[in-house]
């Protein structure tokens, strides 16, 4: 059975990740285990976005991926995504996971932007063996990349 663990100290020198939900696994419904935090800048505690983490080691990864996030327009263009995304990095070495997919619409070049600095690599038929995964990635009009969180 999955058990959440607690975080919390996830900080850097300009944001922390505050625990909002945790949302329990219901496999016969295909609803896995997922961590959201809330973004918040520390200099003046404002919350600025949110990041999600699935415990996920199913086919879905490679769909929907480990990661989502988001910052809200105001505070845009200073690397918070990028920075909760590494903050997250803690929470998926405690569930044992090396490697994480994270998923952009084709069109958001922000989002890559912020993933391709993280060092992530756009994944292909190498990465992931299944051809109707990388056809629906296609279809779905979804970048898909896998970030080496060990290294």
């Amino acid at each position: 059975m999955f058990q959440f663990m607690e975080f919390n100290d996830l900080k850097d020198d300009e944001i922390k990740l505050v625990l909002k939900s945790k949302d329990f696994p219901d496999y016969d419904k295909g609803i896995l285990p997922r961590y959201g935090f809330s973004i918040i800048r520390i200099n003046d505690n404002e919350d600025i976005g949110v990041i999600y983490f699935a415990v996920d080691n199913t086919r879905r990864q490679y769909l929907r991926g480990h990661i989502s996030y988001g910052v809200s327009k105001d505070y845009s263009g200073h690397n918070y995504a990028m920075k909760a995304c590494k903050l997250i990095k803690q929470v998926a070495l405690a569930h044992g996971f090396k490697r994480l997919f994270i998923g952009a619409r084709y069109d958001n070049i922000a989002s890559k932007k912020t993933i391709e600095k993280l060092g992530a690599t756009r994944i292909n038929i190498n990465d992931v063996t299944d051809d109707e995964i990388i056809q629906n990635l296609h279809k779905e009009k979804i970048d898909m990349y896998a970030w080496d969180i060990m290294v």
